[in-house]
């Protein structure tokens, strides 16, 4: 007979998966409700916490579609070997359920050693190529267009499946693609 190896949870951490099950679901309802920052924040915690304890997640990623991606950061950006650190920061920090980007412009530029204009830069390229979204939400007390969020485009990675991945892909803008002398590249 073959052994099998299994990774025992011990009952406190169970409890606590449990319990961080339980108050994600809680939440949800009130998302209208929260100031989108708090929301964001706690949600975000409570992800990265059960997908430590977890050790994996899972993120439906088109390789075609994040190979163009890659090629295109790399062969475009002005600043390549830093856009590819940011692409890959980008999957670590997905909100599975919704696909925002759970960091700010100063946390990515903090994670890559980078300044904050660079990294608006190079998010403008991912925006541009449409690989990402961006939109603004006001927040009360600052000036501006309001506070930027980050979404992944669901051409090349979501969480979702069946129908909801169809109607989500359906949606979405489709990537540019690269033309080289009348012939489509990356394709």
């Amino acid at each position: 007979m073959a052994a099998t190896i299994t990774r025992l949870t011990p009952k406190p951490e169970r409890l606590r998966q449990d319990q961080a099950d339980i108050l994600r679901q809680a939440l949800l309802p009130f998302e209208e409700q929260m100031p989108a920052e708090a929301f964001r924040a706690v949600i975000g915690l409570i992800d990265r916490q059960t997908a430590s304890r977890k050790r994996w997640t899972f993120v439906m990623l088109s390789p075609e579609q994040n190979s163009i991606v890659v090629d295109y950061l790399a062969e475009h950006s002005k600043r390549p070997l830093t856009a590819l650190r940011v692409w890959a920061l980008c999957f670590k920090h997905l909100r599975t359920d919704t696909g925002e980007i759970l960091l700010t412009r100063d946390e990515i530029a903090d994670k890559v050693g980078q300044r904050p204009q660079e990294i608006s830069q190079i998010m403008s390229e991912l925006v541009a190529f449409r690989a990402i979204t961006r939109t603004r939400q006001k927040v009360g007390g600052m000036k501006g267009p309001g506070m930027v969020h980050y979404f992944m485009n669901p051409n090349v990675a979501t969480h979702l499946s069946g129908s909801e991945r169809d109607v989500a892909q359906e949606e979405a803008p489709p990537l540019l693609m690269l033309m080289e002398g009348g012939l489509s590249k990356g394709c």
